[in-house]
């Protein structure tokens, strides 16, 4: 489907006198050619381009002022064709023959994120068309509503050039191709977020559909909104560059300003001062991770077929082979393809299925000495590979292959978004009065490191656990991919049943609800069949088999002691145990525990677990159920009725399994544990 542009001129230019004469006028302005780098720079003179020339985009100025790409307060002889929820309009104060506004129906912001594949839309609408973005900072006149533009393409150099040579001499411009929109749109997205991650960076994007059918995609990254000589005194001119100056013609609105860009060393100097270079790009390919691996007064490693024992000293050193060190040790094999081994490593530690393992690892590894007589071992590893162990350890590496990428892209998202945190990340925090403690636990157990290998993180248990095709070939499939929302990488949590619904963020961690972690009804997660298990779940996670619904009990006795010991307070004989908030999904984040001794109040989430087992209970969407009172009113028996297994928030690894099973694709899953995110490659 095309949009029939002519006839939109057709009526437009026949009931809008103002924009029939703006566009007679075309024809008659003054025009000439600079050889810039071997590109032909066309100079035009448009007495109009004052209206975003001289534009004031302070805040000030643009909160005072009416929005006019608003619909009550466009001109009522402006005609526009709604779709898809934009406007198409005819620009009246045109640059090209045929130049178009294409404005978001409602009010809001000019910011791209999310709207690329808009541009690519409308490109496709549009044949012969280049559809632009001016960044609020990089030539848009009204930086308070969204809005592109839409011109012929054969008349910007940008595309003549790039079609030549495949690139643009007069400043950095990233060239995305392909022949599917949806991967085009995230790759140019993943080169924007680059550029400036949790910002939208100063740019301008270019968008077009070629006659093959493909799509394109430029972006022209930029240090300034105006040149220097901006002004309209002696030496300057009224040239604010926007996505039509940078794609190589400059419209210049007064004629001292036509002569001053007839020049070739001025228009340089746009260029040069207002574009930029295209660093950024491709850091997260880039970025090795550092991870706390395992921390004990004393090490086995086995490192290019030595046995290396390391102990911890009281005085905040260590010994290894008669050796002393203060310092950390960096180990770093010399066949980068070797791997050390790390003896005895607790993994799940704190958890019902903590065990020992030994365990290999690829990349270095690096002792530190502590000052409290023990030893971190940390891994440093490339962001894939480290990948390629958590997608085999967190899950069976022989899952479905759209579960594994869907859980390949969640575990990069939410890597990356812990070495590169969201403004709502902080540090565990904690309040302790004389009735009520609430704690939650997040990244602060955490420095000199940035993630650890456990369950806290994500398992990462190195290449102890092999990888299999299936995982192989999730990793090629989605490389790079990572969720965003905005211009912030999504904190993309996962846990392994949510029960039936999933959870709020702020149940478990911060009082902060991200839009993209909602409650979302799971019907399938309860309907996990063996052979999807068995598929699925590793061997120590098999040994947990009612994690759907689930039911654990204590005597009096048992549920006091497990209490006392596990907060540290004695409550004495337990009285009654009240939940007093739950999120959507039924998990309770403030318990109160009133004893004989001491009534308090306890949350959150995993506190909540911690307290009130032996290790964690599987969750804290339980009902409680006591018994049997005695004649002082203290019940005998206890039973905890629950749902689910972790916290819920997020992915559901049972559930997403089942829809793969189910027939889903990756992005399907993506997009129903994870609502208004999308899908952008980094790298």
């Amino acid at each position: 489907m095309t949009f029939d542009i002519e006839r939109l001129y057709e009526a437009q230019l026949a009931s809008w006198p103002l924009a029939a004469a703006n566009y007679a006028a075309l024809e008659k302005c003054r025009r000439l050619t600079v050889d810039v780098a071997g590109v032909d720079v066309e100079v035009r003179f448009n007495t109009e381009r004052i209206r975003s020339s001289a534009a004031a985009v302070d805040r000030k100025s643009i909160e005072s002022r009416p929005c006019f790409l608003c619909r009550d307060n466009r001109p009522k002889e402006q005609i526009m064709t709604e779709t898809d929820g934009y406007d198409i309009l005819v620009n009246p104060y045109p640059v090209f023959r045929r130049h178009l506004t294409i404005a978001a129906v409602d009010h809001t912001p000019q910011a791209l994120a999310g709207r690329i594949s808009d541009m690519l839309r409308f490109a496709g609408l549009l044949p012969g068309m280049t559809v632009f973005y001016n960044g609020p900072r990089s030539g848009a006149s009204a930086p308070d509503h969204l809005h592109f533009q839409a011109v012929p393409s054969d008349e910007l150099p940008l595309w003549k050039f790039v079609d030549q040579s495949g690139e643009w001499p007069l400043t950095h411009a990233e060239i995305v191709s392909g022949t599917d929109a949806g991967d085009v749109a995230r790759r140019a997205e993943g080169y924007i977020w680059n550029l400036s991650p949790g910002e939208e960076p100063d740019m301008n994007v270019y968008a077009r559909v070629l006659p093959d059918g493909s799509f394109q995609i430029a972006v022209i990254p930029r240090r300034r909104h105006r040149p220097t000589f901006y002004g309209a005194g002696e030496n300057q001119a009224l040239v604010s560059p926007a996505s039509v100056e940078m794609a190589g013609v400059i419209v210049a609105p007064r004629g001292e300003d036509f002569a001053f860009c007839s020049r070739r060393e001025n228009i340089e100097r746009i260029f040069s001062e207002c574009g930029a270079g295209g660093e950024g790009c491709g850091r997260g390919s880039e970025r090795r991770l550092r991870v706390g691996i395992v921390r004990a007064a004393e090490l086995d490693v086995d490192f290019e077929g030595r046995r290396l024992h390391f102990k911890a000293l009281p005085d905040g050193t260590m010994e290894c082979d008669g050796k002393i060190y203060s310092e950390p040790l960096e180990l770093v094999p010399a066949d980068p393809e070797s791997a050390f081994t790390l003896r005895n490593v607790m993994i799940g530690i704190g958890f019902h299925w903590q065990q020992h393992e030994d365990q290999s690892f690829h990349g270095t590894l690096t002792v530190v000495p502590g000052q409290d007589a023990m030893l971190q071992a940390i891994n440093t590893v490339d962001v894939e590979t480290y990948l390629r162990s958590v997608v085999s350890s967190e899950m069976n590496a022989s899952a479905p292959e759209e579960f594994l990428k869907a859980h390949a892209v969640i575990s990069r998202s939410w890597v990356m978004a812990q070495v590169m945190p969201p403004a709502h990340l902080s540090d565990h925090e904690m309040t302790c009065t004389d009735s009520e403690t609430v704690k939650w636990y997040d990244r602060d157990a955490h420095t000199g490191f940035d993630i650890c290998a456990d369950d806290h993180c994500q398992r990462y248990q190195g290449c102890t656990k092999a990888s299999t095709p299936q995982v192989e070939a999730a990793l090629q499939a989605t490389c790079g991919q990572v969720l965003a929302f905005d211009n912030d990488l999504c904190d993309a949590r996962f846990s392994k049943c949510c029960g039936g619904v999933t959870e709020l963020f702020s149940t478990c961690w911060q009082p902060v609800d991200l839009p993209y972690l909602k409650a979302v009804d799971d019907p399938y997660c309860g309907r996990a069949s063996e052979e999807v298990l068995r598929t699925v779940l590793n061997d120590y996670d098999r040994t947990t088999t009612d994690y759907y619904r689930w039911t654990v009990e204590y005597t009096a006795g048992e549920l006091r002691d497990i209490i006392a010991r596990r907060s540290g307070t004695d409550y004495g004989d337990i009285i009654s145990i009240t939940p007093l908030h739950r999120g959507p999904s039924g998990r309770i984040d403030r318990l109160e525990i009133r004893g004989t001794g001491l009534r308090r109040i306890i949350g959150k989430e995993l506190e909540i677990r911690r307290t009130l087992s032996e290790s964690h209970l599987y969750s804290s969407a339980f009902d409680v159920e006591a018994s049997g009172a005695d004649s002082d009113g203290i019940p005998r028996h206890w039973k905890f009725h629950g749902r689910g297994w972790g916290h819920g928030v997020g992915l559901c690894q049972i559930g997403a399994a089942v829809m793969a099973a189910e027939g889903c694709d990756y992005r399907q899953i993506l997009d129903h544990y994870f609502p208004g995110a999308r899908l952008i490659t980094i790298y």
